[in-house]
């Protein structure tokens, strides 16, 4: 499902004098071709565009009208400036087309000559050539005018850290200038208080509804695990509170992300709360607004940038939990955060109590106040599954994409340890050895969707301009 369709301009360039046959019936196939395009919205001109000035209108006309990228599409021999002209000035991504299965009066060699010209000029821009009815490179356009699309939906977007910087995580913080200068993003900063004063604004009825809601999806709730361990019996209603408390913070500040600091603000009772967020985690990430844990803003963008990119994709973020004892098998797991519909729903979703003593990790001595409150949830990923796994990275001359493409394996955890048999999670195997992945990766939480989403997001750091490293 997309949930927004990029615009794609498409411009047909040819000389007046020149042989135009090819050209003319390249563009009527691409009118029926786009006519019922579930991907794009495609703008194609009346006609041919045969003169300078025309082009510059086009272009014009296209940014105009909303296109996030333009083909310019050299049909017969043309002048260099037609087709120079007509991008020096763009403000949107483009891709450069060479018609090249017959010759038309030099036309596969005037559109080498004019990408020649314009990478002298320093201009970012994707080459293609071709048939008239290629379908890869129709596809090509397609990916590149989704990644145009998400590099501008991505623009004056907020990313919200809720507490602050978390326990000494380095890599969950940003260089604000770089950061705003490349994506556009903006990224304020609220305190846990106000999201508990928010709750106190919800009714128990609206909180009862979304709890209810919640437990139709789970399998089984385990209220209390062999070691003694308890699930509160108010644990679903309160992140029910919390939830529709954060959708209060959405709309009163318009955040688009958040990236939640849970520990020990929220989880530990000095503060006065005392419940892990894990649930109302689940739930925001449930409803398409990506949440991520430890304050992490380059994991919260990641996940942004992936939902936005596979049109509303549902997206798992996670740590790099162990390398498997044999094969090219990693795990990775996360408390509770992950969104249920991910879910392998015939191996069940369970709810487990809170495991171990995590929020006092974060705490002096004098205010260790015991294990804290909450549930975690429980689920496998269907296994068999292609992924792209992404995390963004870096700062200034180092940022970069990092990302890796694998297939869901059972997870290796050991049946003692509880972590990871009470959380979320899955296994990965990676086509090479994944020293290669540990080697590149950019800290330790990911992002995963379902799918190969590697050539798109390829598109998107070259018209960012940032580094893209890939893995398979």
């Amino acid at each position: 499902m997309i949930m927004n369709k990029p615009k794609l301009g498409i411009i047909f360039l040819a000389k007046i004098n020149h042989q135009k046959e090819e050209i003319r019936e390249m563009r009527e196939y691409y009118l029926q071709r786009f006519a019922q395009c579930e991907e794009a919205d495609v703008l194609i001109p009346e006609d041919l565009i045969l003169e300078e000035a025309d082009a510059v209108k086009a272009v014009k006309d296209m940014e105009a009208r909303g296109a996030n990228a333009i083909v310019l599409v050299v049909g017969t021999w043309i002048y260099s400036s037609v087709a120079i002209s007509a991008v020096n000035d763009i403000h949107v991504p483009f891709i450069l087309y060479g018609l090249s299965d017959k010759i038309a009066n030099g036309n596969f060699g005037a559109s080498i000559q004019i990408k020649y010209v314009l990478t002298e000029m320093g201009k970012k821009f994707l080459y293609l050539y071709g048939e008239a009815r290629d379908e890869n490179n129709i596809d090509t356009m397609l990916r590149f005018a989704r990644a145009a699309w998400v590099k501008e939906e991505l623009r004056n977007k907020k990313i919200a850290t809720i507490g602050g910087k978390c326990m000494m995580m380095y890599q969950t913080q940003v260089n604000e200038f770089d950061w705003k200068a490349v994506f556009g993003l903006d990224f304020p900063q609220y305190d846990s208080l106000q999201i508990f004063k928010e709750m106190e604004k919800i009714s128990d009825e609206e909180a009862h509804k979304v709890e209810k809601e919640f437990l139709e999806k789970v399998d089984k709730v385990i209220w209390e695990a062999d070691n003694g361990e308890k699930l509160e019996s108010d644990a679903i209603f309160t992140q029910a509170k919390m939830y529709l408390a954060f959708l209060r913070m959405k709309e009163l500040y318009h955040i688009d992300v958040f990236a939640n600091k849970c520990m020990p603000e929220m989880s530990a009772l000095p503060y006065g709360y005392g419940y892990a967020a894990c649930l109302a985690t689940c739930m925001l990430n449930e409803a398409g607004i990506m949440t991520a844990c430890e304050a992490d803003v380059p994991a919260g963008i990641s996940m942004y940038i992936l939902h936005l990119m596979t049109g509303g994709q549902k997206v798992f973020f996670a740590d790099i939990g162990r390398k498997h004892k044999s094969g090219n098998g990693a795990t990775f797991f996360n408390c509770g955060t992950a969104p249920i519909s991910m879910a392998d729903h015939s191996k069940g979703v369970e709810l487990w109590p809170i495991a171990g003593n995590i929020a006092d990790d974060a705490l002096p001595n004098e205010y260790l106040c015991g294990k804290m409150k909450g549930a975690s949830i429980k689920f496998e990923l269907e296994t068999g599954k292609k992924v792209t796994i992404l995390r963004v990275g870096g700062n200034g001359d180092t940022l970069r994409m990092y990302l890796a493409n694998a297939t869901t394996i059972h997870r290796d955890v050991a049946p003692d340890e509880i972590f990871g048999q009470r959380w979320p999670g899955f296994g990965l195997e990676f086509e090479h050895d994944t020293k290669s992945f540990f080697d590149h990766t950019v800290g330790h939480h990911y992002s995963l969707v379902f799918g190969d989403w590697s050539r798109e997001l390829k598109y998107l750091a070259e018209i960012l301009g940032i580094g893209y490293v890939y893995d398979c």
